[in-house]
């Protein structure tokens, strides 16, 4: 008798849930192709940018790429150009510092609109990644992450925004990282600059509620990004340790991944099994039924399977510990 009451009550539970988001969520934006779109890419010189933009090439966008360093944009121009779809697509680049002034990245993209049209999609890749101890880094590469990363999203994001209502059209793309979904030793600076990127995506999803503009979060892992092999240079043992354990992403998987997710209305864009485990733990805002039914489903279980892992990670930070006590004491010696 008592089985027939929970099983019915979880029937119901389950059926005024469903019937609650059916009603309440807006009803995705799906697109097939970017034909003559105007997508503008952040970061487009190099890594998930270039690889991004090509995939856009592919599906008729007009594209446009963005950075600093002229001679890496110019050769990206080339390769993108060979993805074209139709020859009538403009691939384009301009040359700007997106930790630059308000009125800079302003004028930038407006100048952008006028060339070629509207921004349709504004994807954000550009950012950087210096490891350390917290205490040990210093005070302007902690400036640096927290301007490209969130600064160099922010701005640019403020801008498209309002256009984008206007038309009521539009997709906004924020690269973060799994280390916005886990605190990780050694990216201290770099996760809280990349938690500032999360923030800002979930608050502005609630914004857009009632609009046909949407917004997607990327939580990409380790890439094989000339990005991600400056930042091997910096990273202690203990965080090659963690991170390498979760594998290495080529920049086109991730890219392509990312772009289609976008256009096929997700909130979210996860890659492998332990973005899935962590985004289903630890990601708030509401995707589809299908995710709130397996954050509800399957939650404590998932929270028992991370503990374990995050107790080997303890260890791991632990055992640097002792080796560099030891260390220590073999040099005062």
């Amino acid at each position: 008798m008592i089985f027939i009451i929970l099983t019915s009550l979880i029937f119901v539970l389950i059926s005024a849930l469903l019937v609650t988001l059916y009603f309440g969520l807006d009803k995705k934006v799906v697109y097939r192709n970017l034909r003559f779109k105007h997508v503008v890419i952040t970061g487009g010189s190099s890594g998930i940018g270039k690889a991004v933009a090509e995939e856009a090439a592919k599906l008729g966008a007009h594209v446009t790429i963005i950075g600093r360093d002229i001679t890496k944009l110019e050769s990206s121009v080339k390769d993108i150009s060979l993805c074209k779809s139709n020859n009538d697509q403009k691939i384009q680049y301009t040359a700007l510092d997106i930790t630059s002034d308000y009125s800079s990245i302003e004028k930038c993209l407006s100048s952008l609109e006028v060339d070629i049209g509207p921004i349709f999609m504004l994807i954000n890749c550009a950012g950087m990644c210096i490891c350390g101890q917290f205490e040990s880094m210093k005070i302007e590469d902690i400036k640096q992450m927290i301007d490209l990363n969130y600064f160099g999203t922010a701005y640019p994001t403020r801008y498209v925004l309002k256009g984008m209502k206007e038309r009521n059209e539009g997709i906004i793309v924020f690269v973060s990282s799994e280390a916005a979904l886990l605190g990780i030793y050694g990216y201290s600076a770099y996760s809280a600059a990349k938690w500032a990127v999360r923030g800002l995506a979930e608050s502005v999803l609630m914004e857009l509620v009632g609009t046909d503009v949407r917004l997607m979060l990327a939580f990409p892992p380790d890439t094989d990004t000339p990005g991600f092999k400056q930042e091997e240079l910096t990273k202690p043992k203990e965080t090659k340790l963690i991170s390498g354990s979760g594998g290495l992403q080529s920049p086109q998987s991730v890219g392509k991944k990312m772009l289609l997710d976008a256009m096929n209305g997700k909130t979210y864009s996860v890659f492998g099994m332990s973005g899935q485990l962590l985004a289903t733990l630890y990601c708030s805002s509401i995707d589809s039924f299908g995710q709130v039914f397996m954050q509800i489903l399957t939650s404590g279980f998932l929270r028992a399977i991370t503990v374990p892992i995050i107790i080997s990670f303890h260890k791991i930070v632990r055992d640097g510990l002792k080796d560099r006590m030891k260390s220590d004491k073999k040099t005062v010696k």
